[in-house]
């Protein structure tokens, strides 16, 4: 049905119904392709982490349908695994009906569907970040840490995920994007710093930072397993580099004073 047509209600009447999650969703794109690949997408975050997120099977709930024809559950192959919390429906008409996993897997129209799913997801996101900050700090503690898998695994959505990150910071409590960071950079400094550990209380103590502090820089603290990966894949935010605090070799210019 035409967007116009649809409440916010019957929505999320929809997502309860596919999800059974008793909580309605925090955001939804509802879209229709047409032009080389026909599809239309319905895709929603959700406000809780399901259960099943981080097991063995890794479950991905986006179902697929073709020609309004119900295919499967869990289709893996359109969404990557650091997308793995969103739940939504595809209904396709290029795909067969006879479709098969194997077929998924080589399919060219699959790729250009996944492309489209993966990029109107982190539109979404952004979208929810900058018009419902809240909301989106809701999602950040349920699902950031997922999302930061994607920093290293691909690469071409470096960018957009960079603007999407959130930390904890050595400047004030609560969360801070790279984008606050970067607008509060002191005059003089060359790299955005951060340091890992198991917890914000356990950094705070950290002698790593006494140099950083001493010249008044904000350090961003590190405390999810995935970081150290995902701060390697990330590289650099707006031309500024990520540095770690850790580093034997931490080049800080002097000032006058100090030389």
């Amino acid at each position: 049905r035409p967007k116009s047509e649809i409440t916010d209600e019957q929505y999320q009447e929809f997502y309860k119904h596919l999800t059974h999650d008793y909580e309605p969703p925090l955001a939804w794109t509802h879209f229709k392709t047409d032009g080389h690949q026909q599809f239309t997408g319905l895709i929603f975050l959700p406000k809780n982490r399901p259960f099943d997120l981080d097991g063995t099977a890794r479950r991905r709930g986006v179902r697929l349908f073709v020609k309004r024809v119900f295919i499967m559950d869990d289709c893996e192959e359109l969404l990557p695994p650091w997308l793995r919390f969103v739940r939504g429906v595809v209904d396709s008409d290029d795909l067969p009906l006879n479709v098969s996993r194997e077929l998924l897997q080589d399919s060219a129209v699959v790729r250009a569907i996944r492309k489209h799913v993966v990029k109107k997801t982190l539109d979404l996101l952004e979208k929810l970040s900058k018009d419902k900050p809240e909301d989106y700090t809701t999602f950040w503690k349920s699902f950031g840490a997922i999302l930061k898998e994607g920093l290293a695994a691909e690469p071409d959505n470096r960018e957009k995920l960079g603007a999407l990150v959130r930390y904890e910071s050595s400047r004030e409590e609560g969360l801070t994007s790279l984008a606050d960071y970067v607008s509060r950079m002191k005059e003089g400094q060359q790299a955005i710093y951060y340091v890992f550990g198991e917890s914000r209380k356990a950094l705070e103590g950290s002698p790593h930072l006494e140099a950083l502090r001493k010249r008044g820089y904000e350090v961003l603290y590190l405390t999810d397993p995935v970081d150290e990966w995902a701060a390697q894949g990330l590289r650099e935010f707006n031309g500024k580099p990520l540095v770690s605090a850790l580093q034997a070799d931490l080049k800080l210019q002097e000032s006058a004073e100090e030389k």
